[in-house]
């Protein structure tokens, strides 16, 4: 039972979104064993010791503590919160031909009630609550657990009566029962806080990776989740480089080193991979059909500097320009504000920016060099420039197109994406977070490949 309390402790800590990894919580379960539940506060620092990495993450622990263990304070102080509402005194009600359990309920003191309360919802597993509307569901069961259901049947039975005295019974233990459901109430809303609150989250950021990138602006953590996702991705490409790091097996080293051992290979040789370093050019469209998308591609990006440290990137409407330093000297949102004044406007024209970009670029290009271009390919019936992408293409490693369109619409009116397509080594729809995501893993483990 207290592992599973533990355990569901846990569950709250990582939804008020402190990180706690699978060791952490054994060491947390063998420090609470050693030391024990009481005093409260020396529990409190035991497991703050071990499942808490960062002085930011200690109000939200504490937070998650208070509210969590809260029928615990109350067993241990042995006093009330008079925030939550002192349980009513039953000791004037006539027991006389109540049910045996109903009896023993009332009989109890409020601090006794409390008791049976908190062993009541010890017996249920509140992380199961994700919507507001379960509350009620689980309340119910709570008051059950206790044995509310002999007073429920009492109740009915007194009320039957055509005594007034068992009508005035029935009334104070309907008023008794009220309060105790309220006491119910407001603990399955505290848990709901603690466990409902991540299953909340985890649907919002759900809805949010899948929405169309024009959407997104209507969520005020976005920023946030971009900067998460491009985290997790980049510490999942630093693990994938340590593993490549090392390289294959030498076996011949191996095997003569062996010889000193008797056979036995004891000392294990690696064959070191020679490491390029990439450099990856990024092509935004930022007309008004692409902005949205563009600005989400550059700012997963630049939230990747651990892992991609070479990135110049460009932006083209009505004209082209490296935005590279608008990103290294100024937050996402006024980079972006930037370089929309700098060159947004009508009349995209994809052929003028492959030619700047060969113009600007095309020296640099090499085998070391990723291109990714992120546009609609809709070039308003313009020269197609495709000759300047083919020779980037034939100079570079890799060329990747982005396009925020469904793949029925690549070719339609003036979009000409089929002209651009065979100098692409891959074209993929890129129209939320998710499939940005996708994109940017594929893209790392192609870099981690050509090292």
């Amino acid at each position: 039972m207290a592992d599973r309390r533990l355990h569901e402790f846990v569950r709250a800590l990582r939804g008020a979104q402190i990180r706690i990894s699978p060791v952490e919580v054994e060491e947390a379960l063998r420090a609470a064993a050693l030391i024990g539940y009481h005093p409260r506060e020396q529990f409190r620092e035991t497991l703050a010791q071990t499942l808490v990495k960062a002085q930011v993450d200690r109000a939200r622990f504490d937070q998650c503590f208070d509210d969590f263990f809260h029928f615990e304070s109350i067993e241990a102080d042995g006093d009330e919160d008079a925030e939550v509402g002192a349980l009513p005194d039953t000791t004037d009600v006539d027991t006389g031909d109540l049910s045996e359990a109903t009896a023993n309920l009332i009989a109890q003191s409020p601090e006794q009630l409390t008791q049976s309360l908190a062993e009541a919802a010890a017996q249920q597993d509140f992380t199961a609550m994700q919507v507001i509307t379960q509350q009620g569901l689980f309340a119910r069961q709570l008051v059950m657990n206790m044995g509310m259901g002999s007073v429920d049947d009492d109740i009915l039975r007194l009320a039957a009566s055509p005594r007034r005295r068992d009508q005035n019974r029935a009334e104070q233990l309907r008023d008794w029962r009220q309060q105790v459901r309220e006491r119910a109430s407001q603990y399955v809303r505290r848990q709901f806080e603690l466990h409902g609150r991540a299953h909340g989250r985890a649907l919002r950021e759900h809805s949010m990776r899948a929405a169309p990138f024009r959407e997104l602006r209507e969520y005020h953590q976005i920023q946030d989740l971009v900067r998460r996702m491009a985290r997790r991705l980049a510490a999942l490409h630093q693990r994938r480089q340590k593993r490549a790091k090392r390289g294959a097996m030498d076996a011949r080293r191996t095997l003569v080193s062996s010889l000193r051992y008797n056979a036995v290979p004891v000392q294990l040789h690696w064959r070191e991979r020679r490491k390029l370093k990439s450099k990856v050019y990024v092509i935004c469209d930022v007309s008004g059909s692409v902005r949205e998308a563009a600005r989400f591609l550059l700012q997963f990006l630049y939230a990747m500097n651990d892992v991609l440290p070479q990135v110049r990137s460009f932006a083209f409407a009505a004209r082209f320009d490296e935005v590279t330093d608008d990103f290294r000297q100024y937050n996402p949102e006024v980079a972006v504000g930037r370089i929309l004044d700098r060159v947004s406007g009508s009349g995209t024209d994809y052929g003028y920016m492959f030619e700047s970009f060969q113009e600007v670029c095309g020296r640099e290009i090499d085998r070391r060099s990723t291109v990714i271009i992120l546009g609609d390919a809709r070039n308003n019936d313009l020269p197609a420039g495709e000759e300047h992408l083919a020779e980037i293409s034939r100079r570079a490693r890799q060329v990747f197109w982005l396009n925020p369109e469904h793949p029925s619409r690549w070719n339609s009116g003036d979009a000409i994406m089929a002209k651009y397509e065979p100098y692409c080594r891959a074209a993929r729809r890129c129209a939320s977070l998710n499939d940005l995501s996708r994109f940017v893993d594929y893209l790392l483990r192609a870099l981690n490949n050509s090292q």
